[in-house]
């Protein structure tokens, strides 16, 4: 068997139907609990998070192909009840470092995320996140990665090697351009290092402007040597649809997203109401855009 057929084989319990991913993030940590409206002066406690997305995960796993989640919060021992039969899991094998009030700068492999463990809670495929700067870190990063792979291969399930891109530290980007390159540049020098899946922030996005993302995906798809996905952290809610399909047009192949399709249900006071209704027609949306481009 070839290497890239055994990876087409990991790969395809995460496919919808038409073959391409419609999957959901909920794996979010620190940056959920700072969704929640304070109490007295307070954050979110840590019931808070697991209910969200004890509920989340029940309302809108059905519509998904897989859905991914964390350990802390979400998947303790087993493969959480709440989660379809149709949908796959993927588990998050990272630790986020972030800081009180601020973006995650930087992550580790989660120790406790070992192939017995993954095996244990019937997880399909595991996710990495990677904060990428131009800073001439990248053999520090290509050895996380390679950690990361080796978890995946003992424990015989896909990898998801998830690229955020950043400025320099203490600096920010100097254009629009600028960042745009530094998300091609985190792909070129990411995507190769392995993984079954790469998962992207939309390249070429402006708020209000998705016209440049299908030449920008065209350009990842050509750097990118595995399928690739986007990820919704970074653009407004409501372009989301549109960039998805543009990237899509360019070479994506569907989508690992979260907050487009449930940020704005966390501090409603019928959080239950807002996901049936508002949060699942979302992700139907996103799924089916993604059935169109892949069926065309």
């Amino acid at each position: 068997m070839t290497a890239d057929h055994a990876t087409g084989e990991l790969v395809a319990p995460l496919r919808t139907a038409e073959g391409g991913f419609a999957m959901l993030a909920l794996d979010q940590r620190e940056s959920l609990r700072r969704m929640f409206p304070l109490v007295d002066g307070r954050e979110a406690d840590d019931s808070a998070l697991r209910h969200f997305k004890t509920i989340a995960t029940r309302t809108l796993s059905p519509f998904a192909s897989a859905v991914l989640l964390d350990r802390p919060y979400a998947v303790t021992d087993a493969r959480p009840e709440t989660i379809s039969p149709g949908c796959r899991l993927i588990l998050a094998a990272d630790v986020l470092h972030q800081p009180p009030g601020e973006g995650v700068v930087g992550t580790s492999l989660d120790p406790l995320v070992t192939p017995d463990f993954v095996r244990q809670v019937g997880a399909d495929a595991i996710k990495l996140l990677l904060i990428w700067r131009p800073d001439g870190e990248a053999a520090a990063r290509a050895e996380l990665v390679e950690s990361f792979l080796d978890v995946a291969r003992d424990a015989g399930v896909a990898s998801l090697v998830e690229a955020i891109a950043r400025p320099a530290d203490g600096e920010v980007w100097t254009s629009v351009a600028a960042r745009h390159e530094g998300i091609l540049d985190a792909a070129r020098e990411i995507a190769p290092l392995g993984g079954s899946i790469y998962k992207a922030e939309v390249p070429g996005y402006v708020p209000g402007d998705v016209s440049r993302v299908r030449e920008h995906a065209e350009r990842m798809t050509e750097l990118v040597p595995v399928p690739w996905v986007v990820l919704s952290n970074g653009v407004e809610a409501a372009d989301f649809a549109a960039a998805l399909r543009e990237a899509c047009l360019g070479g994506a192949q569907g989508f690992l997203a979260g907050r487009a399709v449930w940020a704005d249900t966390v501090a409603e006071p019928d959080t239950d109401t807002a996901l049936e209704v508002r949060a699942a027609e979302r992700l139907r949306t996103l799924a089916r855009i993604v059935a169109q481009v892949q069926g065309s």
